[in-house]
């Protein structure tokens, strides 16, 4: 079975900068994976794809969610829930999670950009391996309002409360932050991406 990375973003909003983005957020996930990547833009994706997939990434995604079609985002919840499988939510993916869930995303009052502290407050899952004040790589705008129940927060920051979550009966993980973003000083991202896929097998 391959990893399927879904792509929440609309191929016809992708920016150059933003596709580059995309492509490095496939290749270390294979590295971190150690699997076969196979990618889909939400708006094209087909569920039996998903329900055969080993574990389930979702991607943040640059654009604002007025740009999202509200159906076809319905069309992934329903393909996702029914799926079965691991999911990791990253960003804008988190944020799907909850809204897929039954829970709200609401603006951010002053948005997260660039390498930024948080706190780690549950170390037993996701990011068991991360110290209690951890770097990670941030940009996002908006964040998660009210969480649905069966989610736990795992991390917090000085800007949003809810940086990491999980829900270990849906096996769904999530991260506001960016895993995907790190460097040999702040290797934190490598490890909740490391963390996750042992989750996930």
């Amino acid at each position: 079975m391959a990893l399927a990375v879904v792509l929440t973003e609309r191929k016809d909003d992708l920016t150059e900068t933003r596709a580059r983005n995309y492509e490095r957020l496939c290749e270390r996930i294979a590295i971190t994976s150690g699997d076969t990547v196979e990618v889909a833009y939400y708006e094209d994706l087909d569920p039996e794809r998903l329900r055969h997939a080993s574990s389930v990434v979702l991607s943040g995604s640059s654009a604002p969610w007025s740009a999202h079609d509200p159906d076809e985002l319905e069309v992934l919840g329903a393909a996702i829930r029914s799926a079965g499988r691991p999911v990791l939510g990253i960003c804008a993916g988190m944020q799907l999670q909850a809204v897929f869930a039954g829970g709200t995303i609401r603006p951010s009052r002053t948005g997260e950009h660039g390498y930024l502290p948080i706190q780690v407050h549950d170390r037993s899952e996701l990011l068991r391996e991360l110290p209690r004040d951890a770097v990670v790589f941030q940009d996002h705008d908006d964040e998660v309002a009210r969480l649905p129940a069966g989610f736990r927060v795992l991390a917090s920051s000085a800007a949003c409360s809810v940086q990491a979550i999980a829900d270990p009966e849906r096996r769904w993980w999530g991260t506001q932050f960016h895993p995907e973003e790190y460097r040999p000083d702040d290797a934190a991202g490598e490890q909740v991406l490391r963390t996750f896929f042992a989750l996930a097998a």
